[in-house]
């Protein structure tokens, strides 16, 4: 379990030093203290991204030239460090030339009201954390979606530079580079929704007695995306961009055997996406042989008081557990951490 947490610089926190003693830690406080800023930084040290900003420089401190998060865990300790000009970081001293290195060892799942948007929000949205998930757990994914991304950024290089009528032995020999790696991606998103669905479906059943499903929706299958590949190029050209491929997948939930977008309300929408993030959990324990840290930001609002407190039940005991909310809760078995408003 995380150990102790020392930010400085982090958002509105010039320097601060947090020791966590027990497995459950509760972090309080007024709007504005800088409660959800801790659990960003420690999501920061585990994935190197922020889960509330696509501009990772917004968690530098105005006019600061840097921010560091460091992180101890048992015997391990993670430091990162993220500045204009980029980021390292490095584990027990030693840094990581590559960020795929690092990402990995801190076993982390957050929840975020953020997290809604995997329900309303865009494909992006919901390719991001299908990605950021299972590349944790499954290095050769990874390293297929970091091949993918460099070949389909020369195909759609090429694809603004040649002409309808130009020779295409070379968008041809990306074409075949982009099939082959993105097939891979394909098989590897259809077994982790599976395995995770799996698990989502029965968690949620504690909550609610609906039915949910969180479904996989690739833009093309693997022999679709090879003839559209083979047969689409004078339409790639046209429009300059590669129309199809995994870069186009979608995830989708339903309820009820409806979308849930639609059809779901926000209470249920909150809690299909806390359910996820359960499974997924479960899911890292069942792969790693590992206890996983759950990070929860404000996730008891717009819950009623049956389901707070059925929430607050089912909680994993076996897990480390960091939540924060504008209201104290009681438990000997939890730690209080009150911050002030800087």
């Amino acid at each position: 379990m995380i150990k102790r947490i020392q930010l400085k610089y982090f958002r509105n926190h010039d320097v601060i030093d947090l020791s966590f003693q027990k497995p459950f830690v509760y972090i309080h406080g007024l709007n504005g203290s800088g409660k959800t800023s801790i659990l960003e930084a420690i999501y920061f040290c585990a994935t190197t991204k922020s889960h509330r900003t696509n501009d990772e420089k917004d968690m530098i401190q105005n006019k600061e030239p840097f921010t560091s998060v460091k992180l101890w865990q048992d015997d391990d300790r993670y430091e990162i460090v993220l500045s204009k000009t980029g980021k390292r970081a490095s584990i027990n001293g030693v840094e990581k030339r590559r960020i795929s290195d690092f990402i990995g060892h801190l076993r982390i799942v957050m929840f975020a009201p953020e997290d809604l948007e995997l329900i309303q929000g865009s494909p992006q949205d919901r390719r991001q954390f299908v990605d950021l998930e299972w590349m944790q757990l499954n290095k050769n994914y990874l390293r297929h979606l970091n091949t993918y991304k460099q070949v389909l950024k020369q195909r759609n290089s090429l694809l603004k530079k040649i002409g309808i009528e130009d020779d295409y032995t070379f968008l041809n020999i990306l074409g075949d580079q982009l099939y082959e790696v993105g097939s891979e991606i394909i098989r590897e998103r259809k077994i982790f929704v599976q395995e995770l669905n799996d698990i989502f479906r029965r968690i949620y059943h504690r909550f609610s007695v609906h039915d949910v499903e969180f479904q996989y929706e690739p833009d093309v299958d693997d022999q679709a995306f090879l003839k559209a590949l083979q047969k689409n190029q004078k339409q790639d050209i046209l429009y300059q961009t590669t129309m199809a491929g995994p870069h186009r997948d979608d995830f989708n939930f339903r309820f009820n055997g409806f979308e849930a977008k639609s059809y779901a309300s926000q209470g249920e929408q909150r809690l299909m996406v806390i359910a996820l993030k359960l499974a997924l959990l479960e899911l890292i324990k069942e792969k790693t042989h590992q206890q996983v840290t759950l990070l929860l930001d404000d996730v008891l609002s717009e819950l009623d008081e049956e389901k707070q407190n059925l929430f607050l039940k089912e909680l994993p005991k076996e897990h480390q557990i960091i939540m924060n909310s504008t209201h104290p809760i009681e438990g000997d078995h939890i730690q209080m951490i009150y911050l002030k408003k800087e």
